[in-house]
């Protein structure tokens, strides 16, 4: 997890104070580098003396930090492709976990199905990053009206299963849970974690004890309504 700090007293690489009901950080989700680093300069040169920005590279670093952190966070500009998730499942998994933080997908996909999906799901905006001057001055204005309480409120809480799971799952878990949710069948979870087919087989059925279900199509359902 990689965290920059704007403003003269920031110390390099340490996290501002948190102050609750004082949402100041803006975290971004993003597995390319030169992708975090164009948003670093757009975002800094227009908010970098109010807010300061947090990065991450793959969404099970930005939840971990999340887990302390996220009553810090004003937003998350979330891309839907990550080395650890595909699709909607990422941003159904933070809004699950963290439903008071307003999450922007920020994505190269140009597709209006998805983009109606991602506002199903909890999504405040949903912003194209092809580079054009239209898109990035869409995602500053939004994240502006954000900032001044002008723009989408902070994210509604989920209709099903809103209560976070920080306290309900560990984070074999949480890994596993997202992989369900990105349509990975036992085999293929075990092939990407490493554990063997009878540890996933365990660690579904406790996922399933938990949120008292007893198939992936009904697991799944919590998340998609």
């Amino acid at each position: 997890m990689h965290f920059q700090q704007s403003g003269p007293d920031a110390g390099a690489g340490d996290p501002p104070p948190g102050r609750a009901g004082s949402p100041r950080t803006i975290l971004m989700v993003d597995d390319h580098v030169l992708v975090r680093a164009g948003l670093r300069s757009l975002l800094g040169q227009r908010f970098g003396d109010r807010f300061p920005l947090a990065e991450a590279a793959s969404l099970s670093d930005a939840l971990a930090w999340l887990k302390d952190h996220a009553h810090e966070v004003l937003v998350l500009l979330l891309d839907l492709h990550l080395p650890d998730t595909r699709g909607l499942a990422g941003l159904q998994l933070v809004r699950q976990l963290h439903p008071s933080v307003p999450v922007i997908v920020v994505s190269g996909l140009q597709d209006a199905r998805i983009q109606d999906e991602a506002a199903l799901h909890g999504a405040v905006a949903y912003v194209c990053k092809t580079g054009h001057e239209a898109s990035l001055h869409a995602l500053l204005e939004r994240v502006e009206a954000i900032a001044t309480g002008v723009g989408p409120p902070r994210a509604a809480s989920p209709p099903r299963a809103a209560r976070p799971l920080d306290d309900r799952l560990n984070k074999r878990q949480v890994q596993v849970l997202e992989l369900i949710l990105s349509s990975h069948d036992n085999q293929a979870i075990a092939h990407e974690t490493g554990l063997s087919l009878g540890s996933v087989k365990n660690i579904v059925s406790s996922i399933f004890l938990v949120f008292n279900v007893r198939s992936r199509a009904e697991l799944i359902g919590l998340f998609s309504n």
